[in-house]
């Protein structure tokens, strides 16, 4: 209802549905928030009756502002919705293209050459930020312009959707008329990029098939560089005479540089790429950050999944606030000769856990899981694990019972980290005053919690 409702001309009933939907996160643990979601329940019945004495701005009588028929890609899972957007877009000169899954976004764009993609986040199969993610590491896609157009609206999740390359994050209920015109210029800006020129870095496409073909026969670093727009010129003149020969540079757009460097190893690539954003940094040029992923062998690893490790090391570079990082640096670092570190994971969604637990075995930590609250204080008690990943929202105890059992006890006590969807002000404060180390809201990035896990090993 908080995505439709202002899209059909229901405004203030689609802002009171929003309301409710954030209450219901606290209704298993907060009395008062029942009463205030009976209260907002009230309020959009009366939302309800005013949107409907006003008269709706509806879809078929915006005029035309397109004549060229450019076709959009919609990736919506909501019938109405889908049903909304594509008469709205028909009506003012686009042709839609509808697709009801993440796993049919890159044939569907593929097969159709959409000049945009509207994309939610919550999509069956693939979501969102994983569709965003392989269409801007695909040199044939990358540049078409992606509008994520979601009800997710906390920072956090519109920070991840601009990190991997969004152009627009839209919260719902969307205006369809600024919904045209966030398409158009979406398009303008893909124009403009597409005919800007960076001397002396090549286009992304050429890149991508020279890095291929080295990438088969020799070891190599690949680095994902971020520029400010206003400084991409002369970053690019600065890294064409740093690079040599035999290394393969290019322009992702305007804002991200890439780097193939071959028979460099990942330390080596980023210490290199330091002291160039350090020299930059010199000549007054700041604001640039890298990522740095390895091949360590021929035919070791593509190009695609170099740009993905490299693109995921720029934004913990960006986060640690860092020059640069590499890809390997997100996973701890250990003495060989010491027993494995171990972490319990006490959450009861058994998807997440499941993940969770994938990745910190690939990570060469030795999990265990937990799915209530009487079950993780069983579990540190027995196992004295080195870090616990700890839900709020669990059966038998919560997680803030949890950490307050824990501060009672004596003798060492493992580095909490609060993995939860609540990710209010108050719930952070509590938390960390409670003893969490750490605090990470979902959806979250699973590379982002392994590095957060190693910074309170080390």
């Amino acid at each position: 209802m908080s995505g439709l409702a202002g899209m059909v001309g229901f405004p203030t009933v689609g802002a009171r549905a929003a309301e409710l939907e954030h209450a219901a996160g606290d209704l298993d643990t907060d009395r008062a928030a029942v009463d205030r979601a009976r209260l907002l329940l009230y309020l959009i019945r009366s939302a309800f009756v005013k949107d409907l004495a006003d008269t709706p701005s509806l879809a078929a009588d915006a005029p035309a502002v397109t004549r060229d028929r450019s076709k959009v890609l919609i990736a919506e899972d909501d019938d109405d919705q889908r049903a909304i957007v594509m008469g709205y877009l028909r009506a003012v000169g686009y042709e839609p293209l509808p697709v009801c899954s993440g796993d049919q976004v890159l044939a569907a764009t593929r097969a159709g050459e959409p000049s945009v993609i509207l994309l939610d986040v919550g999509l069956p199969g693939l979501d969102g930020y994983s569709v965003c993610r392989l269409l801007k590491t695909d040199p044939a896609l990358a540049a078409i312009p992606v509008l994520f157009m979601t009800t997710r609206s906390r920072m956090d999740e519109r920070l991840a959707g601009l990190a991997l390359g969004a152009d627009e994050y839209l919260i719902k209920p969307v205006d369809l008329c600024e919904l045209s015109v966030r398409i158009e210029r979406a398009r303008t800006r893909a124009r403009d990029v597409e005919s800007a020129d960076l001397p002396g870095a090549m286009p992304y496409g050429e890149f991508f098939e020279r890095s291929r073909r080295c990438l088969a026969n020799s070891p190599a670093s690949a680095v994902f560089i971020r520029v400010p727009p206003e400084h991409t010129e002369a970053a690019t003149a600065f890294i064409k005479d740093d690079v040599r020969r035999r290394d393969i540079f290019g322009a992702y757009d305007q804002s991200h540089l890439v780097l193939l460097l071959p028979e460099l190893p990942a330390a080596v690539a980023c210490d290199r790429i330091t002291g160039i954003i350090a020299r930059l940094k010199e000549a007054g040029v700041s604001g640039i950050t890298a990522g740095v992923a390895v091949s360590p062998a021929p035919g070791g690893k593509s190009i695609e999944d170099l740009m993905v490790e490299a693109d995921e090391a720029l934004v913990e570079a960006r986060y640690l606030g860092k020059a640069a990082v590499v890809s390997s640096d997100l996973s701890p670092r250990r003495d060989p000769a010491q027993s494995g570190y171990t972490v319990l994971v006490a959450d009861d969604d058994p998807d997440l856990t499941r993940i969770v637990d994938a990745q910190m075995r690939a990570a060469g930590y030795t999990p265990s899981l937990v799915f209530d609250g009487e079950q993780a204080l069983a579990a540190l008690d027995k196992s004295r694990p080195d870090v616990l990943v700890l839900d709020l929202m669990m059966p038998k105890r919560n997680g803030f019972e949890v950490l307050a059992k824990l501060n009672q006890r004596e003798g060492p006590r493992p580095s909490v980290i609060v993995l939860s969807a609540r990710g209010r002000e108050d719930d952070v404060t509590r938390a960390f005053d409670l003893g969490a180390n750490d605090y990470m809201t979902k959806p979250f990035s699973p590379q982002e919690l392994l590095a957060r896990v190693a910074r309170l090993l080390r």
